[in-house]
C-alpha cells in the first residue's frame, strides 16, 4: 500500500544556520539538522555532540527519592527481604535485572517477581502480592509498573508491606498510597527530564543508593542494560536518555556481561559498531521474546548471568523464541488485515479496533504497530479468551491515546500507558461500545490532515553533496530514535537508470539514480509497491538518509530511500491522476475576438516551483489561492510539490478537474487540472497562479476576460511548450492507432462490445502493443461514428459499441472531426509563438 505523504520541513533562518556552522566547524547541512532538533547555540550543540556521563542529573531531584533511599537502606541494615516487582517487556526485564545486580553487588540478594503476560497481565496483582507476603517480604520495589495500581497498593498496605513505586508511565488522577513514588511525570516532581524509561528510573535509584565516587566505576555494571532498555522502550533519545544510550552504545561491544556477550553473538553483532537500530531490531526483540511467548524469567536470567555457557544457552533459547514469535506475529497480522479489508465499516473509522479469539497477547502490541504503519490510523488489537479481551494500542502523532482512552475508562477492566502506546483489558460485550466512543472522540480531535503521514526532511541535497565527511558528521549525531530521528534529506529530479525488486516477495526496491551526470545507488526498504508505478528514465524526488553499503569488505555510498514522489513518468497509465486527467480532458471552444490584441501579461520565467512553494507557505495569510495546471506532467509535478509542507503550517489543499472542487469552501489552496476557464468564479480567490501554458490563444483570452490580471501570476520555464504539445499529440489518434483500434473493434463485431476502458486498453496493448488513453479512444470513436463505421454510447462505466458494415470507402482524413483535431495542433503552434514573444 502506498500512502500519500506530506514532506514537511522547518523554515530556518539562514544567518543562524551559518553562525552555528562556523562556530562548530560543521557543514551547513548538519547545522540545519541541529537547529531542526531545537539545538540553537554553540553550547547546546557541543553538549549534544559530545554527550558525557557527567551530564546525568542529580537523582535526588526526583520526588520521594530521599525518602525511598532511606527506607531501602533501613531494609538493608535490618536484613529485610526485598522483592523487585517488574514487567514482562524489555524495559521491565532490564529494570529488574539491574536492581538484582545492584543488590547482589552489596551482598543483599533480593527476590523478584514478574507476572505472566498471559495469566496475570500487566502490573501489580493481589495474588502475587499475597505470595510475596507469605514469603516473608515486607518491602516491594516496583520497576516499570505500579503507578495505576491503587487498589493493589491498598491491599499491600493492609498486609503491612511497604511499596516503593518506580514507574515512568502517565499518572492518573488518583495515585496509589505507596510508601514512595518515583515518577518524574508527577505534577509536583521537579526532575528536569520526564521522558526517562522504567529502567532509567531504576538506574537513577541505584545512582542515589551508591556513593558518588563508587558510582563512577560501578555505572558500567548497568549502562549496557539501561541503554538497551531505553532504545527498546521508544522513549525520546534526548537529554539524559541520549547520554545513557550514546555512552552505552560505545560500551556494549566491550561489555563484560556474559548475557550481553551471548546476545551479541546470536545476533551476529560481534566486533561490530552498534547503533540504536541494532538494539531495536536485534537485541531487544530477543529479550522481549521471553515475556511475550513464555516467561520473562529467561530474560532476567540472561542479563544477570555470571556463567558464559549458561548465558549462551539462554541466548539460543531466546533466539528460537523470537523466531517462533515472528511466525505467530505474521499469522495474526495477516488475519487482522483480512478482517479490516473484509469489513467495509473500518473504512470510515479513524481508530481501528480489531479483535479475535485466540490471538496471542504476547505479540499483539507488535501487530498494532504494523497495522498503524499500513493504514496510518491509531490501532487497538485485542486477543479474546473466555469473554475477556486483552490488548495493546498504538497511536499516530497528534493523537493522545492515553487521554482518549481515559475518557472511555468506564468500559475497561483495566488500562494504562501513555500518549503513543497503551495496554488494556475489556469485556467482549463492551468492545463495540468502546469502538464507537473512541471513534467519536477521534472524529472530534483528528483532522483530515492528521491522517496523512508526514515525513520530515532536514535539507535538500544533490548527489554531489553526499560525501564521507557528511556521513561522518551524521554519525556524530547518533543515537537516532524518538526525539532525535535519523536525519533525512531530499534529492530532486533524479532519473531512474536501473530499477529492480529485491528481498522476499520483492518487498524492497533498488535503484541506480542519475542527476547531471552523477550516479548513486539507492535502496528503499518496504517500498516494493513503487515497482508498479516507476519505470526506467522516470523523474523522481526522494526522501533519503545517506549511508555506507558495506559488502565483502567494500564500502560504497548509497541512498537509504524513505519515500518517493514521481515527478515525471513516461508511462502515465500506471498513475492514479492519469485516469481522471484523460477522462476529464477536453479543449473547450471559446468565443473570443479572433484578432491578436496586445495582452499586458507579466510572465515570470524560471523558479516556478520556488514561487508556488512560497505562496503556499503563506496561504494562511492570503487564502484562498487558485492554481491552474493544464498538462498532465505539470499536474503530477504540482501535486508532488504541494505535498512539501512547512511543519508549522500544514496548508489544506483541494484538487479538482475542469473546475474547483467547491464541496468545502474552507480550503486554503484550490488546484484545478485542465481548467474550463470561463466556468470558474475567480472573484473568490485572492491569488491566482497559472502553473503552465494554455492550449490556445482563445483559452488565454477567455481567461483574461473572466479574471483580474493583477491577481494572477503567470509562470513559465524552458520546455513548458513541449508538455502541451505532447498532450495534444497523445489525444489525436495517428493512422496507426486508428487502424489498430478499428481492427480490435472489428474483431469483436460478432457480438456487441460492452467493455470498460481498462479492458479495452489492456486488449489493445496486448494485441497491438499500443498505449492509448481515454481521450484518444473517445476521439477515435467519434471519428468512426462520423464515418458511419459504428455507433456507441457510454454508460455504467462501460462502452456499448455496435459495429456497422461500411457502405462505401471512408477517407478518415477528410472527416470534419479529424480535421478539427489537426486544427487544434496548428492553433497551438500559433499560440506558442505568441506566448514566447510575451516573455
Amino acid at each position: 500500500m502506498i500512502h500519500k505523504k506530506y514532506w514537511t520541513y522547518n523554515k530556518l533562518d539562514n544567518i543562524k544556520v551559518e553562525e552555528l556552522s562556523n562556530s562548530l566547524g560543521i557543514t551547513p547541512t548538519i547545522s540545519r539538522v541541529l537547529l531542526n532538533r531545537g539545538i540553537a547555540n554553540h553550547d547546546e550543540a557541543k553538549k549534544f555532540l559530545y554527550s558525557s556521563l557527567t551530564q546525568l542529573h542529580d537523582p535526588f531531584l526526583l520526588k520521594d527519592m530521599d525518602k525511598v533511599v532511606k527506607r531501602i537502606k533501613e531494609a538493608i541494615r535490618n536484613n529485610e527481604k526485598i522483592c523487585i516487582y517488574g514487567d514482562y517487556d524489555v524495559d521491565g526485564i532490564s529494570s529488574t535485572s539491574i536492581m538484582i545486580k545492584y543488590f547482589n553487588s552489596i551482598n543483599h540478594p533480593v527476590s523478584y517477581y514478574i507476572p505472566s503476560r498471559m495469566e496475570e497481565g500487566y502490573g501489580l496483582n493481589k495474588d502475587a502480592i499475597e505470595k510475596i507476603f507469605i514469603n516473608g517480604t515486607r518491602l516491594i520495589i516496583t520497576v516499570d509498573c505500579g503507578i495505576t495500581s491503587v487498589e493493589e497498593v491498598k491491599f499491600a498496605n493492609s498486609l503491612g508491606i511497604d511499596i516503593v513505586i518506580t514507574d515512568h508511565h502517565e499518572c492518573q488522577n488518583v495515585l496509589p498510597d505507596a510508601y514512595g513514588i518515583i515518577n518524574p511525570k508527577q505534577k509536583d516532581c521537579s526532575y528536569p527530564f520526564d521522558k526517562i524509561c522504567g529502567c532509567g528510573l531504576a538506574f537513577k535509584l541505584i545512582q542515589a543508593l551508591t556513593p558518588a565516587e563508587v558510582f563512577k566505576t560501578s555505572i558500567y555494571d548497568y549502562l549496557d542494560i539501561v541503554a538497551i532498555a531505553t532504545v527498546a522502550d521508544v522513549v525520546s533519545l534526548t537529554d539524559e536518555n541520549r547520554v545513557i544510550v550514546k555512552n552505552g552504545l560505545e560500551y556494549i561491544s566491550e561489555s563484560i556481561n556474559p548475557g550481553i556477550q551471548a546476545l551479541l553473538k546470536v545476533c551476529g553483532f560481534e566486533d561490530r559498531r552498534l547503533n540504536a537500530g541494532n538494539i531495536a531490531f536485534g537485541l531487544a526483540p530477543r529479550i522481549n521474546a521471553a515475556g511475550r511467548i513464555s516467561s520473562a524469567d529467561a530474560g532476567v536470567q540472561l542479563l544477570t548471568a555470571t556463567d558464559v555457557n549458561h548465558a549462551n544457552k539462554i541466548a539460543q533459547l531466546l533466539n528460537e523464541e523470537n523466531r517462533y514469535r515472528q511466525e505467530i506475529e505474521m499469522n495474526i497480522l495477516n488475519e487482522a488485515i483480512d478482517i479490516i479489508e473484509r469489513n467495509p465499516g473500518y473504512a470510515s473509522d479513524n481508530i481501528l479496533i480489531i479483535y479475535n479469539e485466540g490471538w496471542h497477547p504476547g505479540v499483539i502490541g507488535i501487530v498494532a504497530s504494523r497495522i498503524v504503519e499500513k493504514y496510518y490510523r491509531p490501532t487497538v488489537i485485542l486477543g479474546v479468551e473466555e469473554g475477556i479481551a486483552k490488548g495493546s494500542a498504538r497511536s499516530i502523532p497528534g493523537f493522545d491515546l492515553f487521554d482518549a482512552m481515559n475518557k472511555c475508562k468506564d468500559l475497561f477492566i483495566k488500562f494504562g500507558g501513555h500518549e503513543q502506546a497503551a495496554g488494556l483489558s475489556i469485556n467482549v460485550e463492551n468492545i463495540e461500545a468502546f469502538r464507537q466512543q473512541i471513534n467519536l472522540i477521534a472524529k472530534q480531535t483528528l483532522t483530515e490532515e492528521d491522517l496523512i503521514p508526514k515525513v520530515f526532511y532536514d535539507d535538500i541535497l544533490k548527489i554531489e553533496d553526499i560525501s564521507e565527511q557528511l556521513i561522518d558528521e551524521i554519525q556524530q549525531l547518533e543515537p537516532f530514535g524518538m526525539g532525535n530521528p535519523s536525519p533525512k534529506f531530499i534529492s530532486q529530479g533524479l532519473r531512474t537508470v536501473d530499477i529492480r525488486g529485491v528481498g522476499v516477495d520483492k518487498k524492497h526496491i533498488k535503484f541506480k539514480l542519475e542527476f547531471s551526470g552523477n550516479y548513486i545507488d539507492g535502496i528503499g526498504f518496504g517500498l516494493g509497491d513503487f515497482q508498479q508505478l516507476i519505470e526506467l528514465n522516470d523523474e523522481i524526488d526522494i526522501v533519503f538518509s545517506p549511508e555506507y553499503n558495506v559488502y565483502n569488505g567494500n564500502r560504497k555510498l548509497q541512498f537509504n530511500i524513505k519515500d518517493i514522489k514521481i515527478k515525471h513518468s513516461l508511462n502515465y497509465r500506471k498513475h492514479p491522476v492519469l485516469k481522471e486527467y484523460y477522462q476529464n480532458f477536453f479543449i473547450s471552444k471559446y468565443e473570443t475576438d479572433k484578432r491578436f490584441i496586445d495582452i499586458p501579461l507579466k510572465i515570470l520565467k524560471g523558479e516556478k516551483d520556488k514561487i508556488v512553494r512560497q505562496k503556499v507557505e503563506d496561504a494562511s495569510k492570503i487564502k484562498p489561492i487558485l492554481i491552474l495546471a493544464n498538462t498532465l506532467n505539470h499536474a503530477y509535478r504540482l501535486l508532488s510539490l504541494l505535498e512539501y509542507k512547512k511543519s508549522s503550517s500544514l496548508t489544506s489543499i483541494s484538487i479538482g478537474f475542469n473546475q474547483p472542487n467547491t464541496d468545502n469552501l474552507d480550503y486554503e489552496v484550490y488546484v484545478v487540472i485542465n481548467p474550463v476557464v470561463d466556468k470558474i468564479q475567480y472573484k473568490r480567490y485572492n491569488n491566482i497562479i497559472l502553473y503552465d501554458m494554455f492550449y490556445s490563444l482563445d483559452q488565454l483570452k477567455a481567461f483574461i476576460n473572466q479574471n483580474h490580471i493583477e491577481r494572477t501570476i503567470f509562470l513559465y520555464e524552458d520546455g513548458d511548450e513541449e508538455s502541451n504539445l505532447s498532450i495534444l499529440k497523445s489525444i489525436v489518434p495517428t493512422r496507426e492507432q486508428l487502424v489498430a483500434i478499428y481492427k480490435y473493434l472489428k474483431d469483436n463485431k460478432s457480438k456487441r462490445i460492452s467493455h470498460s476502458f481498462e479492458k479495452i486498453y489492456d486488449d489493445i496493448k496486448c494485441r497491438h502493443n499500443l498505449i492509448i488513453n481515454d481521450a484518444l479512444f473517445n476521439n477515435a470513436l467519434t471519428i468512426f461514428a462520423e464515418g458511419s463505421l459504428l455507433t456507441y454510447n457510454f454508460e455504467n462505466n462501460a462502452y456499448n459499441i455496435h459495429m456497422l458494415e461500411p457502405t462505401c470507402k471512408v477517407d478518415l482524413n477528410k472527416l470534419k472531426y479529424t480535421q478539427y483535431l489537426e486544427t487544434i495542433k496548428y492553433q497551438y503552434n500559433d499560440f506558442k509563438n505568441i506566448w514566447l514573444q510575451l516573455l
